[in-house]
């Protein structure tokens, strides 16, 4: 066997870093016990030290454990990864482990009348089966495990539905109160009493409360954006530039064939468009594109682009007559409407 040597030990000063931590979070469960008291007591006595563990848990878990679970994987201890049904014993265990690997004795404080009743591993895991039973049922001879079916809408008014899953082995009907109504609640638990006769067999019913729903308003619109990009191969390579159909902003006309983008222009400086010019601009990411306009009609101009674009309200456009070293023209650009799909532009359509 291989000797274990001191620099494979996880040092006092480690220990006692965990312990820190663990203490902690030991304190913190035990005031969370303390306040949640009052409500405890409105809790059925048959459940209350369930209740006292549920509160353990759930102060165990609000934190990130999985830095603690590591450190204490390493030193050979329980990594607190199964202690859902005795938590603050489970907590405890590993307490007194850890004082003995620094040559310390600790016991649990003497506990309040808050926390008379610690569910201890043999108590945690009773109260566990018991509970089981009484929700889902006894276990089912041949198998380990019940099966709880949800009932679809469709079981209040189907009743050969809820009588071939009883059939078939459902040992609880679970109820979705969130979705239909008491009336449908009422005719599949009808539906289950018939068919628990026909069977011979029981079946327990589960109802789920629905609980609070968020509800919003409208939502702000964001900014508009149109994208306008070339097809390209896998490669990245451009095989067609996109196509951007420009008409007027006052009696906008739909783009005649399949376009990338339609953008409402000022009817002036449209007009004053003529094929192989330029119009060139920044785009909303600061990228600076040219659109090289192709084909003027008597509805609009068609102009296409080699490189992706994204166009926003305020892109301003800058229009060169002869490529640039002539006059140029410039507005800004009140609105952009990008359609959904491209099979919109197919059809003729271009809202505004």
């Amino acid at each position: 066997m291989k000797k274990i040597t001191d620099e494979a030990r996880p040092g006092s000063a480690e220990i006692e870093s965990i312990l820190r931590e663990l203490i902690a979070i030991r304190a913190d469960m035990v005031a969370d016990l303390s306040v949640s008291h009052p409500r405890l007591d409105e809790v059925h006595s048959n459940y209350r030290d369930s209740a006292r563990n549920l509160l353990h848990y759930l102060a165990l878990r609000r934190r990130d454990l999985r830095p603690l679970q590591h450190r204490l994987a390493a030193l050979g201890l329980s990594s607190l990864g199964r202690a859902e049904s005795h938590v603050l014993a489970t907590v405890d265990a590993v307490l007194v482990v850890l004082h003995r690997l620094v040559n310390g004795h600790w016991q649990p404080p003497s506990q309040s009348s808050q926390e008379a009743a610690v569910v201890d591993f043999s108590n945690g895991q009773r109260l566990l089966a018991e509970h089981t039973d009484a929700l889902l049922g006894p276990v089912p001879t041949g198998r380990g495990v019940r099966i709880m079916v949800t009932m679809p809408s469709e079981a209040a008014d189907d009743y050969l539905l809820v009588h071939n899953l009883l059939q078939q082995g459902m040992d609880c009907m679970r109820i979705n109160c969130a979705h239909d109504n008491v009336a449908a609640w009422l005719r599949m638990i009808e539906h289950l009493r018939r068919a628990e006769l026909a069977l011979g067999r029981s079946c327990r019913i589960v109802m789920d409360l629905a609980g609070p729903k968020l509800r919003t308003g409208p939502l702000e619109p964001g900014p508009t954006v149109v994208r306008i990009r070339p097809s390209r191969d896998i490669y990245g390579r451009v095989i067609a530039p996109a196509r951007i159909w420009l008409t007027s902003e006052t009696s906008a006309c739909p783009p005649p064939s399949p376009a990338n983008a339609c953008l409402p222009v000022p009817a002036t400086w449209l007009g004053r468009l003529r094929a192989g010019e330029l119009v060139k601009f920044t785009d909303a990411r600061g990228a600076r594109r040219t659109f090289k306009i192709v084909d003027v009609t008597d509805c609009g101009c068609w102009a296409e682009a080699i490189k992706t674009a994204y166009i926003v309200p305020g892109t301003v456009l800058r229009h060169e007559r002869g490529l640039g070293k002539g006059m140029t023209a410039k507005f800004r650009l009140a609105a952009c409407h990008p359609l959904k799909t491209r099979s919109h532009y197919s059809k003729g359509i271009c809202s505004f």
